[in-house]
């Protein structure tokens, strides 16, 4: 019996993958339970979002300081993405905009003095955004760059304004600290230098509404000849903001994996984001440890094979693929 979920549980569960606290997720499955549409093609799903508000329930509450001020971010969702760029590039008001995050933002340079996450949606997934504070000549507090290599990517944010400053003083105060960036979709630098982290990289340009960007963004492409991904855009008009989600999942190299139990319906709204490449194998470790320890086969549905085909475990999925493992 399909589920016919409503436009009101769509919202409800968009703020849920929002969510970044605890407190907030909890908030968000309560609510999801509220609206759902309570008929017999939704009992599996009421009791999925039961099970899972009970856990979060009985964790225990995080103590000390979780407002942005730790030296780590625990990663969330499909990808850690760090925001990294000089002052006043725009990258508070992108993370204000995309999530439900709440980073300073004002006009004058220097706002941001912490580290804020947030949960960017994007289709059935979600992006964990981490705003910084900028890097400058003046002064730049150690963890920046601790939280800067650990992440998954990173999108360098400059203003169309002064593109080109913005760029060069990025890569330079990185590369006192022993990190390069790459353009996104390519292969790191080959002669890597020992004990240097290298992170992919989307070029974020900010500020496409003022008069003359346009010009400005061909004169920038004109001077750098790195192949940088980028992503012109305005968070005052919207232009250019819709971008953002499909090239960072592409930027990722990751791929969306759905799972389904044995004569049962797919679980098509909580996907598995693994790596290209990944296989059968990796997936069931995703799952669970003993799940990986006890699967025998799988059965596939989807563009790496005939739907319902019997495959190894050794077997490579694609992006949007349906397994279901056999123990």
């Amino acid at each position: 019996m399909p589920a016919n979920l409503t436009p009101i549980y769509r919202d409800a569960e968009a703020r849920f993958k929002a969510a970044v606290t605890r407190e907030e997720k909890i908030a968000g499955l309560e609510e999801m339970l509220r609206v759902i549409p309570k008929h017999k093609g939704t009992e599996h799903l009421q009791a999925d979002l039961r099970s899972r508000l009970s856990k979060l329930r009985q964790e225990p509450k995080k103590k000390g300081p979780s407002k942005g001020l730790s030296h780590k971010i625990p990663k969330e969702g499909a990808g850690q993405i760090t925001l990294v760029g000089i002052p006043n590039a725009g990258k508070s008001t992108l993370v204000a905009t995309l999530t439900h995050a709440k980073p300073d933002v004002a006009a004058y340079p220097m706002t941001t003095l912490k580290a804020t996450p947030g949960m960017m949606p994007f289709e059935d997934i979600s992006f964990q955004l981490v705003d910084l504070p900028p890097i400058c000549h003046e002064h730049v507090v150690p963890w920046v760059y601790d939280l800067i290599r650990a992440s998954d990517l990173v999108w360098l944010v400059v203003s169309v304004s002064k593109p080109l400053q913005g760029l060069e003083l990025v890569q330079e105060l990185l590369g006192k600290k022993a990190i390069g960036l790459f353009p996104a979709g390519s292969q790191p630098p080959t002669g890597a230098r020992p004990g240097w982290t290298y992170n992919p990289a989307i070029l974020v340009v900010t500020g496409m509404d003022l008069p003359g960007s346009w010009g400005d963004l061909e004169a920038l492409e004109e001077l750098v000849d790195v192949p940088w991904p980028k992503a012109p855009l305005s968070t005052a008009s919207g232009e250019g903001m819709e971008a953002l989600g499909p090239m960072t999942f592409q930027a990722l190299n990751i791929i969306r994996v759905y799972s389904k139990e044995p004569r049962k319906e797919a679980d098509l709204a909580r996907p598995f984001t693994l790596p290209h490449g990944s296989t059968v194998q990796d997936l069931a470790r995703a799952i669970h440890k003993e799940v990986a320890e006890e699967v025998k086969f799988a059965r596939v549905w989807g563009p790496s094979t005939f739907d319902g085909q019997s495959v190894h475990e050794h077997h490579v999925l694609e992006e949007g693929d349906v397994v279901e493992l056999h123990r």
